[in-house]
């Protein structure tokens, strides 16, 4: 293969639980609720959405509690005007038939029980890919696969310039597959300009699968973002559980990314 990245992956493994017997005094009720703000924007023309929730403390933990009287904004660039978003009910927010441009930076803003949070984002410009190929897996000391399964590579010219920062991610037979140890974000530090033939390493499919492959363009605040969250279910990132640090300012949980994407699909033979 020509250019395999793994050392530069980030992947996600299965978080587990440790038990102990020593009792630990902690007062639950400290942590106080907060803000969960989650958004995509994709390129090309689509309905934007904003989830907006709440979190709950841990004698109440049930549903997320929907905020259902924010003030969501999205502006493109710093010259234009922000446009307002419609409020759809159980905390969800949109932008009907919104056309994202690559090469752009976005700015969201939400107000939201009298405080105000904002998160920007850059939308690069989407790396097509040139094919999707069948292989047989290699030995592979992060997704040991069975003997009937098979590898999905991906083929793709990089282009020169910055670096860029790729997450990839699959869909089955119409059902995507979970994040789990199957999160697989790349970035092109060391081989700018390379062509890869990249094999989805932290997967594996079954004869007569569809599988439908997105090459995801990000920036690198969203690379930092998907890494860190790789680190913290992984368990190698920090001590204690956490947040991964989002882009919202005031506090709020969640991220606003920018994203364009290329799309191919190839059934297993």
């Amino acid at each position: 293969m020509k250019n395999i990245l793994f050392a530069l992956a980030a992947i996600v493994a299965i978080a587990m639980l440790h038990s102990c017997t020593k009792v630990i005094d902690i007062n639950l009720n400290e942590a106080d609720p907060k803000i969960v703000i989650e958004a995509e924007l994709v390129s090309g023309t689509h309905d934007f959405m904003v989830k907006i929730t709440k979190t709950s403390d841990f004698f109440n933990p049930g549903q997320p509690v929907t905020i259902a009287d924010a003030t969501v904004f999205l502006k493109r660039g710093a010259d234009n005007a922000p446009l307002p978003l419609t409020n759809d009910g159980n905390g969800i927010y949109t932008l009907k038939n919104f056309t994202a441009t690559e090469n752009t930076f976005y700015f969201l803003s939400v107000t939201a029980e009298g405080k105000t949070y904002e998160a920007m984002d850059f939308l690069p410009k989407n790396v097509q890919l040139d094919s999707l190929t069948v292989g047989v897996p290699e030995n592979n000391p992060f997704n040991p696969s069975g003997a009937d399964s098979f590898e999905i590579v991906l083929n793709y010219q990089d282009p020169l310039g910055d670096v860029n920062f790729y997450r990839i991610k699959s869909t089955v037979n119409g059902i995507p597959r979970s994040e789990g140890v199957k999160l697989l974000v790349i970035e092109d530090r060391y081989s700018a300009g390379a062509y890869f033939t990249l094999p989805i390493f932290t997967d594996s499919y079954e004869l007569n699968d569809s599988v439908e492959v997105e090459l995801v363009s990000m920036s690198h605040a969203m690379f930092d973002y998907f890494t860190t969250l790789a680190l913290l279910v992984d368990g190698s990132g920090s001590a204690a559980p956490t947040n991964p640090s989002g882009n919202w300012s005031g506090g709020a949980l969640g991220c606003f990314g920018a994203f364009s994407v290329s799309k191919q699909t190839i059934l297993v033979r």
